[in-house]
C-alpha cells in the first residue's frame, strides 16, 4: 500500500496515458517511435537534407532506447529512402538529399496525440513551477555548482543527442533536491513528454540553456518567485517549439 500523500507509479502512468489520442502512441513499438521522431525531424528540416546522423549509440542514448532499436529504425528508414548509407572514412548514415514524404502510421499516431501533449505540457508547467519554488528555498552552493556543470556539458555537446543527457539530468536533479514527495509524479510527466521530442539543431537550444542559467542564478539568490517565472517561460516554449507548432517544409 502506498504511503499517504504519495501516488503509486503505475497509477500515475495510467492517468497520464488516459487522455484522448494517447492510445495510438502507446500501441507503437519502440522501433516505430524512433522512426516517427526521426521522420518528424526530417519533415520539419530539423535534420536537413545531407545531414550526417550521429553514431547509433548516441541516437539510442538521446532517444532513450536500446542500440538495437535505434539500429532497426535507421535500417527501416534507409530502406524507405529517407536515409542513405555512404561508405568510406567520411561515410556514415545521412539524410537523403531529397527525402520522400512518407504517409507513415507512426507519425500519424504522434499527431493524433496533439491534445495529450498539450495536457502533459500543462501538467509539467504546474509541477515544475512547484519544484523550482521549493528548490530555490533550500538550494546549496554545491547543488548550484553541479547544475552549472551540466549546463556547460550541454553547451559542449556536438548535437541534440549529446545535449539530451545533461539536460535531462538537470531536471531530474532539480526534482530530487526539491524534496517534494510529488517528485515521482512530476518525473512521470517529464518522461512521458520525452517520448515526443524530436532532435533539434544546436543553435535552437541556446535559449533553453540561458534559461537554465537564469534558473540557477535564482536558486543561488534563493529567489523563489524568479525561479518560477523562468520555469514557466521555459516550459511554455514547448507549446511553440514541439513538432505540433512547426510549419511543414512544403509550407
Amino acid at each position: 500500500m502506498a504511503a499517504r500523500g504519495s501516488t503509486p507509479r503505475v497509477e500515475v502512468d495510467q492517468a497520464l496515458f488516459s487522455a484522448p489520442g494517447s492510445a495510438a502512441l502507446t500501441r507503437l513499438s519502440a522501433v516505430e517511435t524512433v522512426r516517427a521522431r526521426i521522420l518528424l525531424s526530417v519533415e520539419h528540416a530539423l535534420l536537413a537534407p545531407g545531414t550526417r546522423l550521429p553514431r547509433v549509440e548516441l541516437i539510442a542514448a538521446g532517444l532513450e532506447v536500446s542500440a538495437i532499436t535505434a539500429r532497426r529504425a535507421l535500417e527501416s528508414l534507409v530502406r524507405d529512402g529517407v536515409l542513405v548509407r555512404r561508405p568510406g572514412r567520411a561515410g556514415g548514415t545521412f539524410v537523403a538529399d531529397v527525402p520522400p514524404r512518407l504517409s507513415d502510421s507512426s507519425v500519424s499516431a504522434y499527431r493524433a496525440d496533439a491534445e495529450s501533449i498539450r495536457r502533459l505540457i500543462d501538467q509539467r508547467s504546474l509541477m515544475e513551477s512547484a519544484i523550482v519554488h521549493e528548490l530555490a528555498l533550500v538550494a546549496t552552493t554545491a547543488q548550484c555548482d553541479s547544475l552549472e556543470r551540466l549546463i556547460l556539458e550541454s553547451q559542449q555537446a556536438a548535437n541534440w543527442l549529446e545535449h539530451h543527457g545533461p539536460d535531462s539530468q538537470f531536471h531530474r536533479l532539480c526534482a530530487k533536491w526539491s524534496g517534494l514527495p510529488e517528485a515521482p509524479a512530476y518525473l512521470a510527466v517529464y518522461e512521458a513528454l520525452l517520448k515526443y521530442f524530436v532532435p533539434y539543431p544546436m543553435d535552437q537550444l541556446e535559449v533553453g540553456r540561458d534559461e537554465h542559467r537564469a534558473l540557477v542564478a535564482a536558486f543561488r539568490a534563493h529567489d523563489a518567485a524568479a525561479a518560477v517565472a523562468v520555469t514557466r517561460g521555459h516550459v511554455d516554449a514547448l507549446r511553440r517549439e514541439m513538432f505540433l507548432a512547426l510549419p511543414h517544409t512544403a509550407e
